[in-house]
């Protein structure tokens, strides 16, 4: 049975509020944990994790970028002590598919850490946003690690690329940014 909306007399709809059962177009319907409700309804039990202000963003960035660049610090810092190793000379080709598999195991970590971050930062509250911010945090983390390389270990620049746009490693952040995001969804 269709009726007119409680709050635009003029538009037809077969929506009811789950609360207070008054007739409400789309226009005037807010998403609940259960079912429709009206504008009204709708704002009185909003639950805590769904409410979301700027300051919850701004704290979010302010945490995943700064860890994130931590990561691709200890990482690079690690691989270059790795490579500087005097016993890898002869060991070359092996050490370099170690490394690209140690990148692989990293990378997915750091994704899933960086997305835990995200989650434990926001009190683990439902936002659409939070895993986007969370993937972009992991993107960023592989950008920091290419920068980082560059800017410290610039003689061995065209291995680093050779090995940074491999299969294996861009696998890994493939994989690193998909855990980054499902872990808020």
């Amino acid at each position: 049975m269709e009726k007119n909306c409680f709050y635009h007399k003029e538009i037809p709809t077969g929506l009811s509020c789950s609360r207070c059962n008054k007739p409400v177009c789309n226009k005037c319907t807010i998403d609940s944990l259960v079912g429709i409700k009206c504008k009204e309804c709708g704002l009185i039990g909003t639950p805590h994790i769904l409410v979301v202000n700027i300051f919850d963003y701004f704290k979010i960035l302010c945490v995943s970028l700064p860890f994130s660049l931590f990561l691709a610090f200890l990482y690079t810092i690690g691989l270059i002590m790795a490579l500087n190793n005097e016993y890898l000379g002869k060991y070359q080709d092996i050490s370099q598919t170690f490394f690209k598999i140690l990148t692989l195991i990293f990378l997915v970590a750091s994704g899933a850490s960086v997305g835990e971050v995200v989650k434990r930062v926001s009190y683990k509250k439902i936002n659409k946003f939070f895993p986007v911010i969370s993937a972009l945090s992991t993107l960023f983390l592989w950008i920091c690690i290419y920068m980082i390389f560059k800017v410290i270990y610039p003689q061995y620049l065209l291995w680093w690329q050779q090995f940074f746009y491999a299969p294996v490693p861009i696998l890994g952040l493939g994989i690193a940014i998909y855990l980054s995001y499902k872990r808020l969804k």
